[in-house]
């Protein structure tokens, strides 16, 4: 998760650490619409390599829900 939290703030030019837990959750919330959407069960990112599509969708996805 740690990972993705750069790439989100990255994405967002987040220069700082406030709002990491906010990120988090909105990271979280991605990753399980995506498992969803894609019918695959939940927890499923947890053990096994997100494709680079669903890690971009996740980034964009959850950078969407922090500009909201």
């Amino acid at each position: 998760m740690e990972a993705l939290l750069e790439k989100v703030k990255a994405n967002l030019i987040l220069n700082h650490s406030e709002d990491d837990d906010l990120l988090l959750s909105y990271i979280t919330a991605a990753v399980s619409y995506a498992e969803s959407y894609q019918h695959v069960p939940e927890g499923t990112y947890q053990n096994a390599p997100m494709p680079p599509t669903t890690e971009q969708a996740v980034i964009m996805l959850s950078s969407h829900f922090y500009d909201c």
